[in-house]
């Protein structure tokens, strides 16, 4: 296959707008993260290199939220099997805790995506 100089006119183009649209789907968050807290009382956001203790309330009592260190944990909770406890820290964005007996949700984000700033725990 012979490509003419006319041929360049369109690959090359094509070509950059593959390259840039790797950039704008695969790239950096770019934003600044947060954590996102989600209970049935409402919605709080917090900065992730923030240094705070967040109680929760849900309906089967009071949810602890640790944020420190650039991560935040669940705590404590009134739930019976403590899953949400053992899970850990979440530290990177898309990163996710959940206490679902007690309906405490936290998440952590950028909030460049559009579902970020809409996102409901239930």
């Amino acid at each position: 296959m012979l490509l003419r100089p006319f041929d360049f006119c369109i690959v090359i183009p094509a070509f950059a707008l593959v390259v840039a649209s790797f950039f704008v789907v695969y790239g950096g968050d770019g934003g600044r993260p947060t954590v996102n807290l989600r209970a049935e009382g409402g919605r709080w956001v917090f900065p992730l290199d923030a240094s705070e203790t967040v109680v929760v309330s849900g309906p089967l009592g009071d949810t602890v939220i640790e944020i420190r260190d650039n991560s935040a944990r669940v705590v404590s909770s009134p739930c019976m099997d403590q899953t949400c406890v053992v899970m850990g820290a979440v530290r990177l964005s898309g990163q996710w805790s959940a206490c679902l007996p007690n309906r405490v949700m936290l998440y952590v984000s950028t909030g460049r995506r559009e579902d970020d700033a809409d996102a409901t725990a239930w």
